[in-house]
């Protein structure tokens, strides 16, 4: 007869994978709030030399920095991540569950949260590099200007 593996070793590697995904959250929450200061620390300083330009150069000088702030607010908007608990409502199903069948339906909770959590993650990290990317053209037409 042939032995069963122990999904618990697994589901604990999951969880750890989860906690490195909500850390990566973070992470790019702190990139996304040092671009946006960095575009407001622009902002005020294109506000205190920036006098007597034409219209196209106010706008050539604030539009990048206005776009990447909308991007920044984008990518530190709260979301809804999914976490690998057990829904209130459904505890007692859980409760009833064997063993063997907890844990694999634990593991999958935790792998449907882990892409889930993944998706929202690369989504905010793609606003955040190009709002990066629009700063930097942003920092260049303002030394053209200036």
């Amino acid at each position: 007869m042939q032995d069963e593996q122990d999904p618990e070793p697994l589901l604990a590697n999951q969880q750890n994978k989860l906690a490195l995904v909500f850390g990566e959250s973070d992470s790019i929450d702190g990139k996304a709030l040092a671009i946006l200061g960095a575009n407001v620390g622009i902002a005020i300083f294109i506000n205190q030399t920036a006098h007597d330009l034409a219209t196209w150069e106010y706008f050539t000088l604030y539009v990048p920095f206005v776009i990447s702030l909308i991007l920044n607010i984008y990518s530190i908007w709260p979301r809804q991540y999914l976490t690998a608990g057990v829904p209130g409502d459904r505890l007692t199903d859980y409760i009833n569950m064997d063993r063997g069948e907890l844990l694999l339906t634990l593991l999958a909770n935790t792998q449907e949260a882990i892409e889930q959590n993944s998706l929202l993650n690369q989504s905010r990290m793609r606003a955040c590099l190009i709002s990066i990317g629009i700063t930097g053209l942003g920092l260049l037409a303002l030394l053209c200007i200036l």
